[in-house]
């Protein structure tokens, strides 16, 4: 069977699980770590133990939040998007935008402004919007001529889930992947190894070392750990004949498997498992007060932020070795077993912990209500 042909099977078949605005789902990785203080675990990703991002990775992922937005169709459907020029134009993917000339833009800080479509190709998946209030605002760096590197490190940022502002690390792990997922032709992507999830596409994809936007994530292989990105200077020339010269009419956009308006199939349980690995990737970035929003105010109350951060003071890092999810009642129970990068007394020693998180909803946002755990084996 000819190699494309069956990659393009799996892969529409992904999307009719994943939706119109989907990445292309994911749920098999969450961090965790266990102190006294803080009773959570701590984890990075499930392929392998990374360090903490530099200070100047920080700084590169600060100002990249502020230029990164949420996009949302009238239907309800998500995904995200990003400033790229000085006129407020914002980056995208095309099955974002699909079938729409108006859309909700939510900027970093919250505020909901209105976006208007002036570009969209019904073969590459690439889309502009036009946010009038973004307009002289400060667009983020492209790299529009060099491409990426195998293993070059990268930061992948958008909403998740409806998740604003978050942000995961990760590797090129591929080159020039190509299929095809109707009516869209992907050619020449970066294969990525950063966590993404439905609400990520049409995000931008960083170098984690530049800080310049190398691509925009677009796709995700169901339960692997591995995404797709389309390469910013494949498709800069198209982007900026639209920002040049608007579209007068847009065309109509062929539906895609699984048909338009069904948005993604996002249960509780993969939100669940999600926002417990968000909170081990934050750990592991020293994102500490992101980790600290994610767990509920009862929690909170009994553990004030300055004992929270103490908590995490001896761990370098965190794998999460396996994570079973389940629902309990109206929340869901997830069941962690990690292996924490410790120093106990000058030396780094490896520990394993299991932990057991309940998550649910705390006036209507996704929080890790409580959590136990347990060491298993040093």
């Amino acid at each position: 069977m000819n190699r494309k042909w069956l990659i393009s099977i799996i892969l529409s078949v992904i999307i009719a699980i994943a939706g119109a605005s989907g990445v292309f789902y994911i749920q098999d990785i969450m961090p965790t770590k266990l102190t006294e203080a803080s009773a959570l675990v701590q984890t990075g990703n499930d392929q392998s133990v990374e360090k903490p991002v530099t200070k100047e990775q920080e700084e590169i992922i600060k100002e990249t939040q502020k230029r990164v937005v949420q996009i949302t169709k009238s239907d309800g459907e998500q995904g995200s998007g990003f400033l790229y020029n000085d006129k407020g134009d914002v980056l995208t993917n095309a099955h974002v935008v699909a079938n729409t000339e108006e859309v909700t833009i939510t900027t970093a800080d919250s505020k909901e402004v209105t976006g208007k479509v002036i570009g969209i190709s019904t073969t590459t998946d690439v889309a502009v919007v036009r946010v009038p209030a973004l307009e002289d605002a400060e667009p983020l760096p492209l790299e529009r001529k060099n491409k990426a590197g195998m293993l070059d490190k990268v930061l992948a940022l958008g909403s998740p889930l409806g998740l604003q502002n978050t942000v995961m690390t990760g590797e090129i792990t591929g080159l020039d992947r190509e299929f095809d997922i109707a009516p869209f032709e992907y050619r020449g992507l970066y294969q990525i190894s950063a966590p993404i999830q439905p609400g990520n596409s049409g995000g931008p994809l960083v170098d984690a070392e530049t800080g310049k936007v190398i691509g925009i994530n677009s796709a995700k292989l169901d339960k692997e750990a591995i995404g797709f990105s389309i390469p910013i200077p494949d498709i800069i020339n198209l982007v900026e004949r639209w920002s040049e010269n608007p579209m007068k009419s847009l065309p109509e956009i062929q539906d895609t498997v699984g048909g338009p308006g069904e948005g993604y199939n996002v249960t509780p349980i993969d939100q669940a498992t999600y926002i417990v690995e968000y909170f081990y990737e934050s750990i592991n970035q020293g994102d500490f007060v992101t980790a600290y929003s994610l767990i509920g105010s009862s929690w909170q109350g009994n553990n004030s932020y300055e004992s929270f951060r103490k908590g995490y003071s001896n761990t370098l890092s965190v794998k999460i070795d396996d994570l079973i999810p389940k629902q309990a009642g109206k929340n869901v129970e997830v069941t962690a077993f990690i292996t924490a990068e410790e120093t106990v007394g000058g030396e780094v020693k490896l520990k394993k912990y299991k932990l057991v998180y309940t998550v649910g909803l705390e006036n209507d946002q996704l929080k890790i209500l409580a959590g136990k755990g347990e060491e298993i084996s040093s």
